[in-house]
């Protein structure tokens, strides 16, 4: 993982934000056949719907279901909130400033 300074934050480059900028291609720039933008085809109820069902299955991993299989749910759902977060125009770097200010 990259980390670069900037002022007093650390920002960490990584593939949250490659995966990010990924999904804001696909949003902008549509491709047959890809997962990413059928959600966005779909709309946003679509996209609420993911996260719910991933939140589900991140719940049933850590019930019982291993360390793997958590990993997995997580990534799921790590990546349905990225395509929310940019159908609503937000990005890591939004979420990394509330964190950072939550921190203080």
């Amino acid at each position: 993982m990259e980390r670069s300074t900037t002022g007093n934050n650390t920002i960490e480059t990584n593939i949250i934000g490659t995966l990010y900028r990924l999904i804001l291609q696909r949003k902008d720039h549509p491709v047959e056949d890809s997962y990413t933008c059928s959600l966005f085809s779909r709309g946003k109820d679509e996209i609420l719907k993911k996260i719910g069902e991933e939140s589900v299955e991140v719940i049933i991993a850590a019930m019982g279901q291993g360390r793997e299989r958590l990993i997995e749910e997580l990534s799921d759902l790590c990546y349905h909130a990225l395509v929310l977060m940019a159908q609503e125009g937000i990005c890591p770097e939004d979420i990394s400033q509330e964190l950072n200010r939550r921190m203080k």
